[in-house]
């Protein structure tokens, strides 16, 4: 069972061996802890404000649910970069993807973001274990 300092918040942390931002190539994104986290007036567990380079993440989540928010919001950072998202203005709502381009566009997403943040990448995908 792992320990409260086992939390990925305690492991990212500016004590840590593992910064607290997550290199994208073009920008560098300051991972935030935040209380009562709200996008829109709506309460949510973690946004990418890519104005401000922030990924922005609430701060009473549990270790699990914590990892996988993370790693949600930086999918968003990388498939925006692949062009599919929607920080440009007058970027498609919905895009008309095949599966295997959105299978090359993942995979080249993932091997990006684990090349960029090796550390970081071992630590979501649980390969310290």
């Amino acid at each position: 069972m792992k320990q409260k300092n086992d939390h990925i918040f305690c492991t990212i942390s500016d004590n840590s061996d593992i910064t607290p931002e997550v290199n994208a190539g073009w920008a560098t994104f300051s991972i935030n802890i935040v209380p009562n986290l709200e996008v829109g007036g709506d309460a949510c567990l973690g946004c990418v404000d890519f104005d401000k380079f922030h990924i922005n993440l609430e701060k009473k989540m549990e270790d699990g649910v914590a990892k996988e928010t993370l790693l949600h919001e930086i999918c968003h950072i990388f498939l925006d970069l692949c062009g599919l998202g929607d920080s440009i203005e007058g970027s498609p709502e919905k895009f008309d993807v095949t599966n295997e381009a959105l299978a090359v566009t993942m995979t080249r997403a993932m091997l990006l973001f684990t090349n960029l943040n090796p550390k970081l990448a071992k630590e979501l995908l649980n390969l310290n274990e």
